[in-house]
């Protein structure tokens, strides 16, 4: 009977038959009991293991079966795992189930950044330092000091911080590395400098280098220090301003110094004469280092011909590391011996246009009379300037009163081309004037003294340009229109009175408006008042074209400020009576007449520097009145003869050239160039001939012709004249003006 009980104890699953019971009875099931401690925490990421599923159902067999299952990667936080037991045995076991809570930790991201390599200062951190990883962990980094930061020299600590995406699962994380900051090296720019010359102290010309940090440069040599010639190192040092963050630094260039030429100072000697011995006076060269001087050629040479010489001379410095051997030349004139003409056609001086007379009120002249005013051969004058008058009674509608100088004027041309005509007005017409109580009309006259009117300034100018325009038409270029004749001079015929304000307001406004070139002021002594104040006009002076003038009551001279505005210089009036001349007797002019008129044109030319001598009145028209360069019978004056020595052969567009003017008491000379052709005028005043030699530069010349006046008359001309050496020797005869013409 027990055995039966402990069998159905022992064994549930088997049937219960026999043992006295006629029937059968099920088993009753039992659940098993699960045993499951709580697992110990671990860190999100560590995936579910049997170390957390680990229950267990006693002795009863079966399966676990988990949730989360194994490998499971739980979020952080408190979790709950779930287990079911199925029996094997489901006959006497009931499937079983039990849970646990685990708790998961936060993860700490494990951050990895290598030490970075050193940096110079100045470098800003970048991602090359900036590099801190956490792995697979997303997230972001930040980072103390950060991008961009520049550090101080030195041992730098770099933090980063990482702060993870999943701020559920992980934690935020930092790292520190250690790096190093150094000095940078100064960076020095200096090019090699521009050689120099000795002598030249140095400067910032060549002691300028420059770094990329501010700071202080010391130069060795310093700066104003001379240095010898060759190739010389300079060194600068330099010392940043921030010492703390960059090192000093050096550099050095190399200099070439060339050896410097020395400075000769050697003036042209004074002219010296043929036969005078080379001496200190003209070997006296000086330089500017201690040496020694050798001449060329040297001392104690004397030379036998006139001329220009070259002097030479070569110098050896006592220094010669740092000079160079040096050398000079100047010209030295030999003067021709006492006595001697020394004429340079090289040296140009004023511009000639010519020589000539007037025929105001003298109408058209005959055909004899032109031809030996104008003509170039023979005993004629050959005038190359014509100066006419201006007809105040004539006008652009009434133009008959003009028509008897046209004439004059044409046949001149025809006669000789390259004449010029010029044209003076003695008054405007009556219409235009006006009476002051300092300047009345003569005799009642309005022709005779008076003024311009202001009001027909205007008018006057339009008057002159009708008579230049008159002329044009009628063949007869005019080369220039005067403004008025002897404006100072109040005289009893035509006239009109001027003063040098009037005539600087006049001209500034019209000067420009004539359609010939303007000349002014023609003023009865060639007075420099009459036309200052127009030439020192900037609005006037270039209105003028000439400055003209007369000689009555005074000599040639020159006028600075005219030439200096660039103004020639004419003079369109003078003449004088023949010296025999007395109140009752009225001779002809003799030859000592015609030289004082050739001293006076030689004067001209070379005391006051004039472009042109204009003679008054061209004829004897008046038995009273002796002056002309023709008579009567329009045969040559000495006064032509005298004229005629400078126009025949110096013609328009000719040079004056440099010579000497009085080689002897009373001779004078002067020469012209032009057109291939050499010409000198020597006049002998004195009372016996004169022997003159003349040396002639600057010019090809085997022979010159002379043409000779004398008391005999004439332009006489004599047998050529041999030139040798540039070289010539001439008699000149007593009281004579002797041309030279080749």
């Amino acid at each position: 009977m027990r055995l039966c009980v402990a069998g159905l104890v022992a064994f549930a699953a088997l049937s219960l038959s026999g043992c006295g019971g006629s029937g059968s009875t099920p088993p009753v099931k039992t659940t098993p009991t699960i045993t499951w401690a709580t697992p110990a925490a671990f860190t999100y990421g560590t995936a579910l293991s049997s170390t957390q599923l680990n229950a267990s159902a006693g002795s009863v067999a079966g399966t676990f079966t988990y949730s989360p299952a194994a490998g499971a990667i739980l979020g952080a936080g408190s979790q709950t795992l779930g287990v079911t037991f199925t029996p094997s045995d489901t006959t006497l076991y009931n499937t079983a189930t039990a849970s646990v809570t685990i708790t998961v930790t936060q993860a700490t991201p494990t951050v990895t950044w290598a030490t970075p390599a050193g940096i110079t200062y100045g470098t800003a951190l970048s991602s090359a330092q900036l590099n801190a990883s956490a792995g697979s962990v997303a997230g972001t980094f930040s980072y103390a000091p950060s991008l961009g930061t520049v550090l101080a020299v030195g041992s730098q600590t770099l933090t980063a911080t990482f702060t993870p995406t999943d701020a559920a699962d992980y934690t935020t994380a930092s790292a520190s590395v250690i790096i190093s900051v150094t000095k940078p090296a100064t960076t020095l720019t200096w090019a090699n400098p521009t050689p120099i010359t000795y002598g030249t102290a140095l400067s910032a010309a060549q002691l300028n280098a420059t770094s990329n940090v501010p700071g202080v440069f010391v130069y060795t040599p310093v700066s104003g220090t001379v240095l010898g010639a060759g190739s010389q190192t300079l060194s600068v040092s330099f010392t940043p301003t921030d010492q703390a963050d960059y090192l000093s630094a050096t550099a050095s260039v190399t200099l070439a110094i060339n050896q410097a030429v020395p400075a000769i100072t050697w003036a042209s000697p004074a002219a010296i004469v043929v036969g005078t011995a080379l001496g200190a006076s003209q070997l006296d060269a000086t330089a500017n280092t201690p040496g020694s001087f050798t001449y060329t050629p040297p001392s104690g040479t004397a030379f036998s011909t006139p001329g220009i010489e070259t002097l030479s001379v070569t110098f050896n410095p006592n220094d010669a590391t740092d000079f160079t051997t040096a050398q000079s030349s100047v010209s030295l004139q030999v003067l021709p011996a006492a006595g001697t003409a020394l004429v340079d056609f090289g040296a140009n001086q004023q511009i000639i246009r010519g020589f000539g007379g007037s025929t105001a009120w003298m109408g058209t002249f005959p055909q004899v009379a032109i031809n030996n005013l104008f003509g170039q051969t023979g005993t004629r004058v050959g005038m190359s300037l014509l100066r006419v008058r201006i007809d105040p009674t004539g006008s652009a509608t009434n133009n008959s009163p003009w028509a008897a100088e046209l004439g004059t004027a044409q046949e001149a041309l025809a006669v000789a081309p390259d004449a010029r005509v010029f044209a003076s007005p003695w008054t405007p017409p009556a219409a235009y004037k006006m009476q002051t109580t300092a300047f009345q009309y003569y005799q009642g006259n309005p022709l005779y003294g008076g003024i311009l009117d202001t009001a027909h300034y205007s008018d006057y100018a339009n008057y002159l340009k009708s008579y230049v325009s008159y002329m044009s038409a009628n063949g007869v270029t005019l080369y220039g229109v005067s403004m008025q004749n002897e404006p100072d001079w109040n005289a009893t015929y035509e006239a009109c009175n001027w003063n040098a304000a009037q005539i600087h307001t006049w001209v500034a406004s019209y000067g420009n408006t004539l359609g010939a070139q303007l000349i002014m002021p023609e003023s009865l002594n060639f007075n420099p008042a009459m036309s200052d104040p127009t030439l020192n006009d900037p609005n006037a002076v270039g209105k003028v074209g000439i400055v003209g003038g007369h000689l009555y009551g005074s000599a040639p001279a020159p006028y600075p400020l005219a030439t200096s505005k660039g103004k020639e210089l004419w003079m369109t009036e003078h003449a004088f009576n023949p010296a025999a001349t007395t109140s009752s007797t009225y001779p002809l002019p003799v030859m000592s007449d015609a030289i004082a008129m050739a001293q006076e044109i030689h004067a001209s030319m070379v005391t006051g520097g004039f472009n042109a001598y204009v003679w008054w009145w061209v004829y004897n028209w008046n038995p009273t009145i002796n002056i002309g360069l023709i008579d009567a019978n329009y045969n040559p004056t000495f006064y032509g003869y005298a004229l005629g020595q400078y126009s025949r052969f110096v013609r328009p567009g000719y040079y004056r050239v440099s010579a000497t003017s009085s080689p002897v008491a009373g001779v004078s000379v002067s020469a012209y160039s032009g057109d291939g052709h050499y010409v000198i005028v020597a006049i002998n005043a004195n009372a016996t001939a004169r022997l003159v030699p003349f040396f002639l530069e600057n010019a090809t010349v085997t022979a010159m012709t002379p043409y000779q006046t004398t008391s005999a008359g004439g332009l006489a001309q004599q047998s050529a004249v041999s030139v040798s050496g540039g070289t010539f020797t001439h008699s000149l005869p007593a009281q004579s003006i002797v041309t030279f013409v080749q």
